[in-house]
């Protein structure tokens, strides 16, 4: 077997490892400095409730695999890579396609690097189902990654939100009322809520749900907890006949009291995160000027006794 196939299956083992090793520190770290470099739209339509796969050559032929491999293995498709899919805003069942298209790619690419390194080197084959394996679930890592990242998204445009439904019930509008005005104005400084909503709306006219059960579904399909809770307070407010101001306030200044401390969480982590830097970065640069002119003098001093003893 040629010696750069080898060390090509291993770089690419080593590689996806190191990736799902590091994965949660990329996602912090794109979270924390990610930069806009694509314009928000101006108007948030009905019909963008989910991501819709864009028209390209190569989605397509992912497209076909994927549906390919769900006819043949249609349980291929869990419940999980459903439920994240779903969070992560890809919503339709292209997405689902072109999702396992890709995974059955990378792990189709793993499987023939495998057994073709294999004609050569046996033992190549043993590390091919882990290869294959790899390939499959990495894919599932990036896409939880995203999860997570829209859900603080969420996280953070959700107090907003619930101040402007406190202020609309105040004036006197209905809870579907406010929902939809909220919804209609907060287009551009809550860009995923403000699609959320709209979506609500739609199943509340169309399947004649009552708005607390729509959010409480919202939440689910968004994996957010405090949707549900949410919710969960305005159902028992509407049951009870109460002023659905007065649970909004609650679980807006529950929700910013969360964020404040997991805010607070993160500065206290700051420190020891500081560690690895300091030492690999900072440290040999201090103690480069203070050892290097003494370490120099040793080794003069030691040189001319260390050559007579040889």
């Amino acid at each position: 077997m040629p010696v750069p196939l080898i060390g090509l299956l291993v770089f690419v083992v080593v590689l996806g490892a190191g990736l799902l090793f590091m994965q949660p520190v990329f996602t912090q770290y794109v979270d924390t400095y990610a930069v806009r470099v694509r314009p928000r739209k101006e108007k948030v339509g009905e019909s963008e409730a989910a991501d819709q796969p864009k028209d390209s050559s190569i989605l397509l032929f992912l497209k076909t695999i994927g549906e390919v491999v769900l006819n043949v293995l249609p349980g291929l498709a869990d419940r999980r890579t459903v439920g994240l899919l779903m969070m992560s805003n890809y919503r339709t069942q292209a997405h689902l396609a072109i999702y396992m298209g890709i995974k059955s790619i990378i792990a189709g690419i793993a499987i023939f690097a495998g057994i073709t390194g294999a004609a050569g080197t046996p033992w190549l084959l043993l590390l091919t189902p882990f290869a294959a394996l790899l390939g499959w679930m990495m894919p599932n890592f990036f896409l939880a990654g995203r999860v997570k990242t829209r859900q603080n998204q969420i996280l953070k445009e959700l107090p907003t939100v619930i101040d402007l439904l406190i202020v609309c019930a105040q004036a006197g509008l209905g809870l579907l009322m406010g929902v939809d005005k909220v919804g209609r104005e907060i287009g551009e400084s809550c860009p995923i809520l403000a699609v959320e909503l709209q979506q609500l709306i739609q199943d509340v006219k169309l399947f004649a749900k009552s708005v607390p059960i729509a959010l409480k579904e919202m939440g689910e399909r968004c994996g957010v907890d405090e949707l549900i809770n949410l919710a969960s307070a305005l159902i028992a407010a509407e049951s009870k006949g109460a002023d659905i101001s007065y649970p909004l306030k609650a679980q807006g200044e529950a929700l910013r009291e969360r964020l404040k401390r997991k805010k607070e969480e993160e500065a206290s982590k700051t420190p020891v995160k500081m560690v690895p830097v300091i030492m690999l970065f900072v440290m040999p640069l201090i103690l480069a000027p203070m050892l290097g002119p003494a370490l120099v003098t040793i080794a003069t001093a030691l040189g001319p006794i260390v050559g007579s003893q040889k």
